[in-house]
């Protein structure tokens, strides 16, 4: 059963790729093998600068440390 699903999962990423290629007119573009990790390191980033805003707002002095 596992080999099965693995396979359908597969042909289901493979026909959202199509269908959007097709759709936008655009090339299909690989992302990378890193891609998460940078998407997750950026979405990181972006809760901290929120954080951080928040905390000005509410009178704090923020000052970030490397």
């Amino acid at each position: 059963m596992g080999k099965k699903k693995a396979q359908v999962a597969l042909g289901h990423t493979m026909l959202r790729i199509v269908y959007h290629v097709l759709i936008t007119k655009e090339p299909y573009k690989e992302l990378g093998a890193d891609y998460l990790e940078r998407r997750k390191a950026e979405t990181l980033a972006r809760k901290q600068l929120m954080m951080i805003r928040q905390l000005e707002q509410s009178g704090f002095v923020v000052t970030k440390q490397a």
